[in-house]
């Protein structure tokens, strides 16, 4: 399913009520880039885990997630035997500019390497940019609306102070002020000509318990009211901006939803994405390893990657020669086609793009690839014929890394 702005709701409502019942999910992104040069690379041969995750911590830093694929599998059983069912999920994502009437510009940078390579994949950046979902991190919208709330019911701001020619305005303000106080009009109107005029206006407004001031463009409107009508329309911006701030969470609705459903989350080369997943969608990636291994404990605590998989795997490995997932991926799937069978639901068959680096066929191709691989005869030495076995101990949080201390980050 292609996701944008349009069809948001009905994705995430889709999403809310397949992701409890779902036996693990599949995760994958694509990005406006991966790394500034080639010294900001990490190098496997020398470095550590801490010197990697810093240089992975800077990529994340610089550039944007364009989209993110989720899919879902589920175990049907179908007699004796059954099928994996797959809903993929293709996310279009793009941060707002502004949320909860605060501005929210995001500076982030791009590799034109990355942008040529999305667009000889199809990727439609018109239809990232006018309709990409729009996400805004809890703690983000919680700072927004006590700075907002703050500015919308507090009573008892101090006195405003300014200088120079804010200091002519707020003059002019508090005259123009005592002459509407004094008079039988209703409302007066004030002219602003930036945010910063606005804000010294609500600060002088706010200190009236019976007046009250609604911005508009150009302009600030002070209108006269009784104490109790003043409460009563800053209960009801609160509202409306807890409304905005709820609907500029955006896609971040989903994360929090995957989160919480502890599913296991498949995909293939994972510390990119995991990384992407948790400082765009839940908080600012922390200084340390350390740290950061410990909040992803909470955050997505089950993460297994078919990268590490196929590369700690030598049987699989001598046999196809690649763990690059748009290599070995076809392969699999022709060496084992029926072996399980693998289903789209009937409501996720229309839109399936079947074209790699799209990120929702990407992530069900890494999906179907792990439980492909669990199929191979030697290779893992296990079956998938149940999904309780994709819960793979031994691979469980180790995502592949190739460092100097080994291939693998243990991150749970």
């Amino acid at each position: 399913m292609d996701v944008t702005r349009d069809n948001f709701a009905e994705a995430l409502a889709q999403f809310k009520a397949a992701i409890g019942g779902c036996d693990f999910v599949a995760l994958d992104m694509e990005m406006t880039g991966l790394f500034e040069s080639r010294e900001q690379q990490p190098n496997s041969r020398v470095d550590s885990r801490d010197e990697r995750y810093a240089k992975l911590r800077r990529s994340v830093e610089a550039y944007m997630v364009v989209q993110v694929g989720i899919c879902l599998f589920t175990w049907v059983q179908d007699g004796d035997a059954g099928f994996y069912e797959a809903r993929p999920f293709a996310f279009n994502v793009f941060p707002g500019s502004s949320a909860g009437g605060a501005a929210m510009d995001v500076h982030f940078g791009c590799k034109s390497s990355a942008l040529e390579f999305l667009a000889r994949s199809s990727f439609d950046f018109n239809k990232w940019v006018y309709q990409g979902v729009r996400y805004l991190r809890a703690d983000d919208a919680a700072r927004i609306r006590r700075e907002r709330a703050g500015v919308l019911a507090d009573r008892g701001q101090p006195p405003v102070s300014a200088a120079g020619k804010d200091g002519e305005f707020v003059r002019g303000f508090e005259l123009a002020l005592a002459a509407f106080v004094a008079s039988a009009e209703a409302s007066m109107r004030y002219d602003t000509a930036n945010s910063y005029q606005r804000k010294l206006i609500y600060g002088i407004v706010s200190g009236h318990d019976t007046l009250g001031a609604r911005g508009r463009v150009g302009h600030i409107e002070v209108f006269k009211g009784s104490r109790k009508a003043l409460d009563s329309h800053r209960a009801h911006k609160i509202k409306a901006l807890d409304r905005s701030l709820e609907e500029a969470r955006g896609f971040c609705a989903v994360i929090d939803l995957l989160s919480a459903a502890r599913k296991p989350v498949v995909g293939h080369n994972m510390p990119l994405d995991v990384l992407h997943a948790y400082d765009k969608f839940l908080r600012p990636l922390p200084a340390t390893r350390a740290e950061f291994e410990r909040g992803l404990q909470t955050f997505l605590p089950v993460l297994v990657d078919t990268k590490h998989i196929i590369e700690s795997t030598p049987a699989i490995k001598t046999r196809y020669g690649t763990s690059n997932l748009d290599e070995i991926a076809p392969m699999l799937a022709a060496a084992a086609p029926d072996h399980p069978q693998i289903r789209f639901h009937p409501r996720f068959t229309r839109n399936v793009s079947h074209t790699m680096h799209e990120a929702g066929y990407d992530a069900y191709m890494t999906g179907a690839s792990l439980i492909r691989l669990l199929s191979l005869d030697g290779a893992l030495s296990l079956s998938a014929n149940h999904a309780g076995e994709l819960v793979l101990y031994r691979y469980i949080n180790k995502l592949y890394l190739a460092s100097t201390e080994g291939t693998f980050w243990k991150v749970g």
